[in-house]
């Protein structure tokens, strides 16, 4: 090869999915219920998404789908794979955690994704690093900022990221979800029980605002209602709230 040609060959990045585990998540939601385990081919695939069979982000996507491990290819065509099933079943039941280490471990199918996370230690690094990380890794600019974008939405899709950017468990140590327990009816106060003229009389609960000020109403078992309302608050539309608040304790 002619040191020209070598000098204009198109650069290839290493594989990475270009696409969050999020968003193939919704993608297999989509093929299971209207594929379910039947094969398919792309042009099927791009048919149930509304999308061009033909295009490079089709192509892209489907390679996101294997690399997660949520389709498979063989002589027949395109499949949903086990894992592709075991995640929308999670998905479709109230249990998070189980949900949480489905999605995990469908995030740890890639294997460029897991290094990336078992190299972060306690905490997600800035994106614009992770871009310089995967650029000096053999990345082209352009793949370097979609493949940072899908790994750092994959992780907080998957529950180990929390809104500090903390690296927050594994698949050996997820913390237990949290939840709530709803309010038992009879702790719940009557808007018209609830001693306005005491709780205005607290002025460390009142935020001066003069188009929108905001009270702290307390209620029972230590909770507080926080409540903002425009200037010139006209008994009309006193009522008015309380009709929507009292359909929301009736509902």
């Amino acid at each position: 090869m002619s040191p020209a040609a070598t000098a204009t060959r198109k650069r290839r990045s290493p594989l990475a999915p270009a696409y969050s585990t999020e968003h193939c998540f919704d993608v297999t939601s989509k093929l299971h219920e209207k594929i379910g385990d039947y094969v398919f081919d792309q042009a099927e695939l791009a048919a149930v998404l509304g999308i061009s069979p033909g295009a490079s982000t089709t192509d892209r996507l489907v390679s996101s789908l294997r690399q997660f491990g949520l389709i498979e290819k063989d002589d027949r065509g395109l499949t949903l794979t086990e894992r592709a099933l075991v995640l929308v079943a999670a998905g479709a039941s109230e249990d998070v955690s189980a949900f949480r280490v489905a999605a995990l471990e469908t995030v740890d199918s890639s294997p460029v994704f897991k290094a990336l996370r078992e190299s972060f230690g306690a905490k997600l690094p800035p994106t614009d690093a992770l871009v310089s990380r995967l650029a000096k890794s053999g990345f082209t600019a352009r793949s370097a900022k979609q493949t940072a974008s899908a790994l750092i939405e994959s992780l907080r899709f998957a529950g180990v990221v929390d809104g500090d950017d903390n690296i927050i468990g594994d698949l050996e140590n997820l913390p237990e979800p949290v939840v709530e327990t709803p309010a038992d009816e009879s702790a719940i106060t009557p808007i018209d029980r609830v001693d306005f003229a005491e709780v205005a009389a607290n002025e460390e609960q009142m935020e001066v605002n003069l188009s929108h000020p905001r009270i702290d109403v307390p209620l029972e078992g230590s909770r507080i209602a926080t409540v903002l309302y425009p200037a010139r608050l006209t008994r009309s539309d006193v009522e008015k709230v309380y009709a929507v608040l009292d359909a929301l304790i009736q509902s």
